[in-house]
């Protein structure tokens, strides 16, 4: 058994503001013996995040939420077509100093859908970008009335302009297998959603 260790050096605040940014030095043991030379890495730091995949087995639908996002507004405007800076994805948001990840997935799902929902089943948590952020997404799901749902959400407060979308399960899984999405947490829910909880829905 290899054994797997590290030892950080240093840790230097870079930037402070909405998140962080800070430069690691560390060295690790590697996998033929003897360790690693110590090297720097930028940390973006955003900590932990909740993601909500909201869905209706009645309706047979799925509810997802389009926003413009700041990470894909630097690669649209390169791009002949603007609209790329809006994605899809399920309900999700920063995990608040004190407040657990359900706590988190309940209040975001309100925000941004007008969802009241109580109950949430556990899927995952996962690394979006391990190479250089320190983000952890804790994957849930819910069921929810459709019919329920807002049409426009999101907090003014905090900049949020967001339309809900409604997809057929039919629609949704189709998109999913023709990769027409471009959200991990979106594929990562739904393949979820059609090859674990649900295996009887066809392409």
């Amino acid at each position: 058994m290899i054994e797997k260790t590290f030892e950080i050096q240093s840790i230097k605040l870079a930037y402070s503001g909405f998140f962080e940014l800070n430069i690691l030095h560390f060295k690790h043991l590697r996998y033929q013996g003897g360790w690693s030379k110590t090297f720097s890495r930028e940390l973006f730091q955003r900590g932990q995040a909740v993601v909500v995949l909201l869905y209706d087995s009645a309706e047979e639908q799925v509810i997802l939420v389009e926003q413009c996002r700041v990470g894909a507004v630097f690669n649209a405007q390169t791009s002949q077509n603007q609209a790329q800076a809006w994605l899809l994805e399920p309900v999700a948001g920063m995990i608040d100093l004190g407040e657990s990840a359900e706590e988190a997935g309940i209040r975001e799902a309100q925000e941004e859908t007008g969802a009241v929902i109580q109950d949430l089943e556990y899927i995952c948590k996962f690394y979006p970008s391990p190479g250089a952020c320190n983000e952890m997404l804790h994957l849930y799901a819910a069921e929810v009335s459709a019919n329920a749902i807002a049409e426009y959400a999101g907090l003014e407060s905090e900049n949020e302009d967001i339309k809900v979308i409604k997809l057929s399960f039919n629609q949704a899984k189709q998109m999913l297998l023709n990769a027409e999405f471009n959200v991990a947490a979106t594929y990562i829910a739904l393949q979820w959603l059609f090859f674990q909880k649900n295996t009887r829905i066809k392409p």
